[in-house]
């Protein structure tokens, strides 16, 4: 007789093993996870977790659809990133536009008129002013200035006010192009005295302008406001068209000091003349 026959099966047959079910929970027990009948069978744990994933995915879907996908409304922040102009692009400066008027009607006492002072080369004549003005009848004017005549009043120990008349410098006669287009010859003009006459490192802003009538001729004038390290002063100069070859000039200055003689700008503008050239 072998151990296992004196031991037997540790194992009870299976009508044994029902028969111990029923005892233990009754008759109609049926063991976890059978089906209940051959018409219904059980359903394997593989199809819950199958639809749970395919739950998980639709709910994953949708929300990607309301949050990043077509049915997602405008993101708030990328709609304000893009009214906003970034700040790190620099503002484009806006431009304006200044209207620069005519020379304007200086407020004071001009100065009386005591005659005219004639400038045949350059065929025109200004008025001669009194007062504190003076005519400088030096012979070295023209080496000086540049100019045929010259008019000046004292403003300080070394400050004069000034009028200046010639034909357009020869230096500067390429300037001169068209009796339509002075502007050149009058920026170039005050370029020239703004090195000659005044400190360096003198800036200057243009403050008015205009066409002139002068008889039958044509010219335009244009004022500055002149500032160097040493003073500062009102500029203006005009050109004339008289028919030579290059326009007749006009060049005043007032220094800041002297601003009661700038109502005799206006006094040499209304009486500037045409003289005949012979």
């Amino acid at each position: 007789m072998t151990a296992g026959q004196i031991s037997g099966s540790r194992t009870p047959p299976p009508e044994r093993q029902q028969e111990l079910w029923n005892t233990v929970f009754g008759d109609n027990y049926q063991a976890m996870g059978e089906p209940e009948s051959l018409d219904e069978p059980g359903k394997p744990l593989w199809i819950y977790a199958l639809a749970s994933s395919a739950a998980v995915a639709l709910v994953i879907a949708l929300l990607w659809a309301f949050i990043a996908g077509p049915l997602a409304s405008e993101d708030p922040g990328k709609s304000a990133a893009q009214a906003t102009p970034s700040q790190s692009a620099p503002a484009t400066p806006r431009k304006t536009s200044v209207t620069i008027g005519r020379l304007p009607a200086y407020k004071g006492q001009a100065s009386p008129v005591t005659g005219t002072v004639q400038d045949p080369q350059a065929g025109i004549q200004v008025p001669r002013l009194g007062g504190t003005w003076r005519l400088d009848e030096r012979p070295t004017v023209k080496g000086t200035y540049g100019y045929d005549t010259r008019q000046y009043a004292m403003v300080g120990d070394d400050l004069a006010a000034q009028v200046l008349t010639g034909p357009l410098p020869a230096k500067l006669a390429g300037r001169y192009t068209s009796p339509d287009d002075l502007e050149p010859v009058i920026k170039a003009v005050v370029v020239d005295a703004r090195k000659r006459l005044y400190a360096d490192g003198n800036k200057v802003r243009k403050i008015a302008q205009q066409s002139l009538k002068v008889g039958d001729s044509t010219g335009r004038l244009i004022a500055y406001s002149l500032t160097s390290p040493t003073e500062k002063a009102t500029v203006v100069a005009a050109a004339i068209n008289t028919g030579g070859d290059v326009p007749a000039i006009v060049f005043m200055s007032v220094p800041a000091e002297g601003k009661a003689l700038l109502p005799d700008v206006n006094t040499v503008v209304k009486r500037l003349r045409l003289i005949s050239q012979g």
